[in-house]
């Protein structure tokens, strides 16, 4: 990329914005040499890891890379033989805890971040390195008594010796010759040796060796000859401390050598993990998105198009600015007054586009923005006065535009700011004009700023070139950065000129001056740009109307959610009361059943005719009670399948959900009499329904059944329960009394049954599941529910 381009772009201060968001140094040294990137491949995968990693900033993943250091030169030196100091090692340590650490939480979000991953999955394995170092080094950069039993043993050696000699040295302070020849009880250091300050007067009455004199010679500093050999042993038992702490070092420092190759790609890993961290960052500060941007097709014309698009770099409220350049317009030229916001527009443009060759995200909108993947971004923009080199203005836009001219093509983006400026008014147009044409025929993606008025009519006039403008605001005489596209901008120099205080009669003389020509232009211009301010403010207003319906909108679908979630809610609570409503008439239900059993057994008359009636009750009771489900459809019987209702037809009595035998057909009141199990009941037509095509046989029907060679007769002997429990039995006992229960309940005319083992270990479930997948009376069974019994419970339908 052309790097003088970059520089009037002001890109490097971008840089070093992103540098200051990043974590650490080697971080920091690649956010300031970032350059736009060679492939397309590499832009479009930059831009979508820096989106992987908002997303993860916006779970609040935990990203960060506290602790990170570039100790890529201690292990180059590590190395070639270097000997680390116990920080460098502390510093490769927590370097490489933190690499661990990034490597555990990425490899989570996985999912979610596949491209992050796929480069913190290549992280090496350093554990052995920081584990060697943590066991040696200390939090305060010390090696640690426990690096080595000999390390320990020493240490407590200096230890000792050190109180020892500081004890004789009290000794000899508190003693009465002591007192007499010293100027104060003091102990101190010189040359790494324990002296105590002698009068000088004494020093022939004080046996020592002399190690310092104070400034004024009022002092001696000597070493009491009885405390040298301890002075000696302290000092001994120091060195040797010494060279064991370097040998520990050297074991340290060896392999992290080995490991350099592995530190380095580590380093690597997390500059470029902070890189991107810190691209993420920058774009929650400026409320950027990745870019959308797109491969060039040979033949094809790139396309550019900024939507609300911001500058980088301005502060406080920043105007935004779409254009779209590409397909038929390849070419832009921007006219307008000095100080309008022309060159804040082309830098703009140019910086953006720069950004998002480089991976950094925009502050524009994504749906709506898209950058060509340009081979090159060339720029002329600002003064190019050159006093060392002898050049005028108009010489150094001349000479860098020279130079855009020889190298730019149709790949290229190419900016030219105040073209033709610095030279003769009519000489400096039509060399515009040329440069433009030329840009033009080479299909050069341009974007040109100028005062020229002809350029006006040549952008008007020519294909694939268009006019555009940046307002400005007469009343205020600043410009609004609003970039117009399709309305050439005016110069608005007599205006400007008035309202800065020029005298009236010389503005009349100017304007009187103008060429009748211009006037018109001008004139016709004033006309579009009012014609343009009302279209915009009518726009303003539509825009604000429709967001208001919106709004209503999405209150009205809030508040229809709402109501359908009350709706609900009252439909289930209604269900659930049913429900409890429905499981006591059952109770009901049974308790009838057994009384008309008994009544059958004891040939009790009148107790039978009271429980049919009962049960008739209770039957009509859950009939008027039962919830059905607003989506579940039952259907009636239709006349001719009520002329069908003759005894042994087989119907389904709804609300029970049973299937029954018709014992009498309907009579003129339309009641039904029918058999429910061992007992008859009277019905409505109206509580029938077809009982389908498979149903099975009515529990009251009760053929005679022959199993195995043997003969099962109808009727049972005595009640039966709807249910059995073996919990707490032996298998084998088990077993019996559920063969013996199932031929009772089967004579009985019960349609299923519940057998009770409970859950356990599970052979009991087992056992009996064997048994019934094989017995002769048995039609198959499942599993109750799980808030009837669930996996200790299992329900056997009968084989009747």
């Amino acid at each position: 990329m052309n790097y003088k381009s970059l520089n009037l772009l002001e890109f490097p201060k971008v840089l070093e914005r992103l540098a200051a968001l990043a974590a650490f140094s080697a971080g920091k040294q690649r956010a300031l040499e970032l350059e736009p990137l060679p492939t397309h491949a590499a832009v479009v995968r930059a831009h979508q890891e820096t989106a992987e990693l908002l997303h993860l900033l916006e779970g609040n993943l935990n990203v960060g890379l506290a602790g990170a250091h570039d100790v890529r030169p201690q292990a180059e030196a590590a190395k070639r033989g270097g000997l680390l100091t116990a920080a460098h090692l502390l510093e490769i340590r927590d370097t490489l805890e933190c690499s661990r650490t990034l490597h555990r939480s990425v490899e989570r979000a996985a999912s979610v971040a596949p491209l992050l991953w796929d480069r913190i999955e290549m992280l090496p394995d350093t554990t052995e390195v920081a584990r060697a170092i943590s066991r040696c080094i200390g939090t305060r950069a010390e090696v640690l008594d426990a690096a080595s039993p000999n390390l320990a043993r020493l240490r407590a050696l200096v230890k000792h010796t050190h109180q020892r000699l500081l004890d004789r040295l009290t000794h000899i302070m508190n003693s009465t010759k002591g007192r007499a020849v010293l100027q104060e009880p003091l102990v101190t250091l010189r040359n790494g040796r324990y002296v105590v300050p002698v009068k000088a007067d004494f020093r022939g009455e004080f046996r020592g060796i002399v190690h310092d004199l104070s400034s004024s010679g009022a002092t001696v500093f000597m070493e009491p000859l009885e405390v040298v050999e301890l002075g000696n042993d302290w000092r001994q038992a120091q060195l040797e401390e010494t060279r064991e702490v370097e040998r520990v070092l050297r074991e340290l420092s060896d392999l992290v050598g080995d490991y350099a190759g592995d530190i380095t790609q580590s380093v690597d890993t997390l500059a470029w993990f902070d890189l991107t961290l810190a691209k993420a960052r920058y774009a929650q500060q400026l409320h950027a998105w990745p870019a959308t941007v797109t491969q060039l097709t040979p033949g094809q014309r790139p396309t550019l198009a900024l939507k609300t698009a911001r500058h980088p770099l301005l502060t406080g409220e920043v105007v935004p600015l779409s254009l779209t350049l590409g397909d038929d317009v390849s070419t832009l030229v921007v006219t307008g007054p000095n100080t309008g916001g022309k060159t804040v527009a082309l830098k703009t443009v140019g910086l953006l586009v720069v950004m998002a060759l480089a991976g950094i995200p925009l502050p524009a909108e994504a749906e709506g923005t898209a950058i060509p993947f340009y081979r090159e971004v060339f720029a002329d923009i600002g003064d190019e006065q050159s006093i060392e080199q002898s050049l005028s203005t108009f010489s150094g836009h001349m000479t860098n535009i020279i130079t855009i001219l020889k190298e730019a093509t149709a790949d290229c983006l190419v900016l030219l700011d105040e073209l033709g400026a610095g030279t003769d008014p009519e000489e400096g147009s039509a060399l515009a004009r040329a440069i433009l044409s030329h840009l033009l025929e080479h299909e050069v993606s341009t974007i040109a700023t100028t005062h020229h008025s002809d350029l006006k009519a040549f952008a008007h006039n020519t294909p694939g070139v268009r006019n555009a403008s940046v307002e400005f605001d007469l009343k205020t005489l600043r410009p609004t950065y609003r970039l117009i596209i399709g309305i050439p901008g005016q110069s608005n120099a007599l205006s400007i000129a008035g309202r800065l205080g020029l005298p009236v009669e010389i503005g009349r003389a100017a304007q009187d001056l103008l060429h009748p020509e211009h006037l018109q232009v001008e004139a016709l211009l004033n006309e579009l740009q009012h014609e343009r301010e009302v279209a915009r403010r009518e726009s303003a207003r539509a825009t604000e109307a429709r967001r208001k319906a919106e709004d209503a909108q999405r209150r009205w679908a809030a508040h229809e959610t709402e109501i359908e979630k009350q709706r609900t809610q009252l439909l289930e609570d209604a269900r659930q009361r049913l429900a409890r409503q429905e499981d006591e008439v059952r109770s009901q239900l049974t308790r009838a059943t057994q009384a008309i059993e008994r009544a059958l057994r004891d040939q009790r008359r009148e107790e039978l005719v009271a429980a049919a009636k009962a049960l008739q009750q209770v039957s009509e009771r859950v009939e008027s009670k039962r919830w059905q489900a607003p989506t579940r459809q039952h259907r009636t019987l239709g006349p001719a399948e009520v002329l069908r209702l003759v005894p042994g037809a087989r119907v389904r009595l709804r609300g029970l959900d049973q299937v029954v035998e018709v014992v009498e057909p309907p009579n003129e009141q339309g009641d039904v009499a029918v058999l429910m199990g061992q007992f008859r009941s009277i019905v409505k037509v109206g509580q029938l329904e077809p009982a389908g095509p498979s149903a099975p046989n009515a529990p009251g029907a009760m053929p005679e059944a022959r199993h195995r060679g043997w003969t099962l007769q109808a009727g049972p002997t005595e009640p039966v329960e709807s249910e059995v429990h073996l919990r707490g039995q032996r298998v084998d006992e088990a077993l019996g009394k559920l063969d013996q229960y199932l031929e009772d309940a089967f004579r009985a005319g019960l349609p299923f049954v519940r057998v009770i083992h409970g859950k356990g270990t599970g052979v009991m479930r087992q056992a009996v599941r064997d048994v019934l997948s094989q017995h002769p009376l048995v039609r198959g069974y499942e599993t109750a529910a799980r808030e009837q019994g669930g996996e200790g419970v299992t329900v056997a339908t009968l084989a009747h």
